[in-house]
């Protein structure tokens, strides 16, 4: 890889695509942590769920020339390797607009405390934005990059409404996962249980700890974000050819 055509790309989309993700992400999510702020002071959870939303969403935007065939020849023709604008992707997705959105974010509820101090000067509790921050813990952290990667690699895999059949993707492989643990439990029941007992009440008894099970979840959002972003480079490896 060559870092000046990764500083060329990420030039190339500033000067392309300021205006659109400072109005279309960035003051879309200050106004509505404002405007929560001003209906209900001290309470910006509408706001962070937006900036979520747009996050998760922003790699689909990011790849949106990819979903056209006359855009997407355009693009696979900049003078760059794949890797090189799937790595721009990465820095623009997890880094600079994640950034970005919380720097807004931080703006709309400080303004918003501002125009309530103005109103109700009896107000001496000062603004936590740690308070507001979705990031509650480092899973949450994970978990949370762990949904960009899924989105990024939609964006690159899926030709057109990326978004909505990542939605549609996720949701059945919920309905099978569920289908699976309930049709589990059943034989595992059916198997322990005296025969005619299978449907009557049981006080739980005992509880069982999972050895490991507190580490599983990292383990398993590092895995999902390496394999999300292996397969990234050869998609658009793939959509070249």
């Amino acid at each position: 890889m060559n870092i000046k055509n990764i500083t060329k790309l990420l030039k190339a989309y500033f000067y392309e695509n300021w205006q659109n993700d400072l109005i279309f992400g960035f003051v879309i999510v200050m106004a509505i942590s404002l405007f929560s702020m001003l209906i209900s002071p001290f309470d910006a959870g509408v706001g962070n769920i937006a900036a979520v939303i747009l996050m998760i969403y922003y790699p689909c935007r990011l790849f949106s020339k990819l979903h056209n065939s006359s855009s997407r020849m355009h693009y696979l023709m900049i003078p760059a390797s794949n890797a090189e604008k799937v790595v721009t992707g990465m820095f623009l997705a997890n880094i600079y607009y994640v950034l970005g959105v919380m720097l807004f974010l931080s703006i709309g509820i400080l303004l918003g405390y501002g125009i309530n101090k103005i109103f109700n000067p009896d107000i001496e509790a000062t603004p936590n934005l740690f308070k507001y921050v979705f990031f509650s813990s480092s899973l949450s952290i994970l978990e949370f990059y762990t949904w960009i990667a899924f989105t990024f690699f939609a964006a690159i895999y899926f030709r057109k409404s990326p978004f909505w059949k990542l939605l549609l993707t996720g949701f059945l492989i919920l309905i099978v996962f569920i289908t699976v643990m309930a049709a589990t439990v059943w034989l595992n029941a059916k198997s322990v249980l005296p025969a005619g007992s299978l449907y009557r009440n049981y006080i739980k008894t005992e509880s069982y700890v999972l050895t490991g099970s507190d580490w599983l979840p990292y383990v398993f959002c590092c895995i999902a974000i390496v394999y999300c972003y292996a397969m990234s480079f050869l998609r658009m490896k793939e959509t070249e050819v």
